[in-house]
């Protein structure tokens, strides 16, 4: 990769970083700019998912300081998580090229209209008192979730904001500071398996976890001070686009 876009790439995946913090699309922006760099696309899906683990500790950092992090809420989802990343990491390399590009692009565009829907969903759930039935359906969909993010990875971070807001009634922002500590371990296994299948291109992969580890501090820090809804009607428009030009181009 030449100088100008490894400058570019690492630029977006700065801003995607501090983005995808408030509104967890940053993989959804950061992969398809890699494939379109010429990165192939086991690989970006591989690297990229190395990186996202620098947002997450950056995350965290900031979150576990403020004690936004309840670990009622996320173990169930992130234990069930780990099973099912190391299921969908296993399974992404049987996947041909053309055929992951195009699964991407057609769940860039469903995580987009989740994102659409958040204020339908935001309506939906409310605060409420937490049983085992809860917890039940927070590993069912943790399981699923972490196969999805071990496969394709891209907006599993924005799903899993949704599935708290509507099985334990959390607040966007509680929801966003949670997630952080369930994805953080399906990425890490995710990372493993991929690491252990020499899939992560580690002259971008390391250069990226740390753009983004610093992206993750940021955008935690910002989330606190603003509501992101510019930043989704930004982004899903984006998005879409991109998603569009992995499928049909």
């Amino acid at each position: 990769m030449d100088a100008f876009s490894l400058v570019l790439l690492l630029s977006v995946s700065f801003l995607s970083a501090i983005m995808g913090t408030m509104v967890g699309m940053a993989m959804l922006v950061l992969l398809p700019v890699m494939i379109f760099l010429g990165i192939p696309v086991h690989t970006a899906v591989a690297t990229g998912r190395f990186s996202m683990v620098g947002i997450n500790l950056g995350n965290i950092g900031k979150f576990s300081r403020r004690q936004k992090i309840e670990m009622k809420y996320v173990l169930p989802f992130a234990i069930a998580g780990v099973f099912g990343s190391l299921v969908g990491a296993l399974f992404m390399v049987r996947i041909d090229e053309n055929t992951l590009k195009k699964f991407i692009g057609v769940f860039m565009i469903i995580v987009s209209l989740f994102v659409l829907l958040e204020g339908f969903l935001k309506r939906a759930a409310k605060n409420k008192r937490i049983s085992h039935k809860h917890h039940i359906l927070s590993v069912l969909a943790g399981f699923f979730i972490g196969s999805y993010i071990g496969i394709i990875g891209g907006g599993g971070a924005t799903i899993v904001i949704f599935l708290l807001i509507l099985i334990y009634g959390l607040s966007f922002h509680d929801a966003v500071a949670n997630q952080k500590a369930i994805t953080l371990p399906i990425s890490i296994i995710a990372t493993l398996i991929f690491m252990y299948q020499g899939l992560i291109d580690y002259r971008l992969g390391i250069p990226l976890f740390i753009v983004n580890l610093l992206g993750g501090w940021v955008g935690a820090g910002l989330i606190m001070k603003f509501k992101p809804v510019w930043l989704k009607r930004f982004l899903v428009p984006v998005s879409i686009l991109l998603a569009l030009k992995l499928i049909f181009f």
